[in-house]
């Protein structure tokens, strides 16, 4: 009887934060605070994931003094493929883009009951202990911290968490800060992807953070099915924006562009739909990303990024120059001297910043053929945004 009531509970808790949530909110039985109610994995998962979440947290590197090192946490809070697909991608990209390979650590609810596990757990205790170790190893006067989550959200402005019929609860906003704060972490990157998210603005507009958002607080985002690889904001943002040669804050805003576009073609679908079938659905609006710049925070992850994009930058154009050489240029960059002169430009910076982070020039040219190489796999898909990232890598 007890263990029925606590499955229901749990249930409970995990519909009341996810973004279909119909009807009143369940009561809140942790008054706010950040928590999940759980029941035990078996000795022997129980066992599995306290090694998997020591393992990340034992990996982890100090940092090196007059050196922006970047720690990454990257988390996928609902259990399907969709938001581990996410999480995981979303870390890799993210580690090249500031240099953290060894700094990084993957969370995941996992890819639903019964599937094995690859990543400590998402609960909040595996959390806040990979913010607590970086907290201890990070220098919150030189050091940037990134810290991702991708799941669905609430209403509220809760982002749920859940493993279906084994855990429920949620992170709001409130949580994340005071986490953030009692680990000592201060120059900060959030980026939420989830409905509502827009929620994690407000309480993170500050000189010390730059958060980017999914959607408005009053908005769902797209892309959440669990056959996907990426939520629209994902793909956008992680998949397609950031792979280029620009900071941030213009990943950001190219990503908001097309995901405009997207949802744009979504509500062209609606449309075409008959009239009777419109009457059942309702029309899909705007998600709004949303995001806050703080200065300094903004500073150091200039300084954090700038060998990722330097190596961005040199990998695209490396690929534009093969195209242009076989006669199969990019419209517009067909110009094989002025590629090279680019190229080399770029090439040059990126040794630079890399001999600044102990990086050689061997470990730079290995970094760019790895972006030539995925330009080449990803050129078919994405030939506007491989197109923009060559314009921006052409500039003086």
């Amino acid at each position: 009887m007890l263990k029925g009531l606590a499955r229901i509970a749990l249930l409970a808790m995990a519909v009341a934060g996810a973004a279909n949530a119909q009807g009143p909110q369940q009561r809140d039985p942790l008054n706010g605070q950040f928590g999940a109610m759980e029941i035990a994995m078996s000795p022997a998962e129980a066992a599995a994931d306290a090694m998997r979440i020591g393992e990340a947290l034992a990996r982890l590197p100090p940092q090196r003094p007059g050196v922006v090192d970047t720690y990454i946490l990257s988390a996928s809070l609902w259990d399907e493929p969709v938001f581990e697909n996410e999480a995981r991608e979303a870390a890799s990209i993210l580690a090249r883009r500031y240099d953290a390979a060894e700094r990084v650590i993957t969370l995941s609810a996992g890819r639903g009951p019964g599937a094995a596990r690859t990543y400590a757990a998402a609960t909040p205790n595996n959390f806040n202990a990979a913010l607590g170790r970086i907290g201890r190893l990070a220098d919150p006067n030189e050091d940037l911290v990134v810290v991702f989550f991708t799941s669905h959200g609430g209403p509220d402005g809760a982002v749920a968490m859940q493993e279906k019929g084994r855990l429920g609860g949620s992170i709001r906003a409130l949580h994340l800060r005071n986490s953030l704060q009692q680990a000592n972490i201060r120059s900060k990157l959030v980026i939420v992807s989830a409905c509502y998210s827009g929620y994690f603005i407000l309480p993170f507009s500050n000189d010390d953070t730059v958060v980017l958002t999914a959607a408005a607080a009053d908005k769902t985002s797209f892309g959440c099915e669990p056959s996907r690889d990426w939520t629209y904001f994902g793909d956008a943002l992680f998949n397609h924006a950031l792979r280029g040669g620009g900071g941030i804050v213009d990943a950001f805003d190219q990503a908001r562009g097309l995901i405009t576009k997207w949802e744009g073609d979504l509500l062209a679908q609606w449309k075409a739909q008959p009239a009777s079938v419109r009457a059942r659905e309702p029309a899909p609006e705007p998600s709004n990303p949303q995001n806050n710049v703080g200065d300094s925070a903004l500073a150091r992850i200039a300084k954090a990024e700038s060998y990722g994009v330097a190596i961005a930058c040199a990998g695209n154009l490396s690929y534009a120059l093969d195209r242009a050489r076989t006669g199969s240029g990019f419209k517009g960059f067909s110009d094989a001297a002025a590629l090279t002169s680019a190229l080399n430009a770029a090439t040059a910076r990126a040794n630079t910043e890399g001999a600044g982070r102990g990086r050689s020039n061997q470990d730079t040219a290995r970094a760019i053929t790895q972006v030539a190489t995925t330009a080449l796999q990803l050129a078919k898909a994405q030939t506007p945004s491989l197109i923009t990232h060559i314009q921006r890598c052409m500039a003086p």
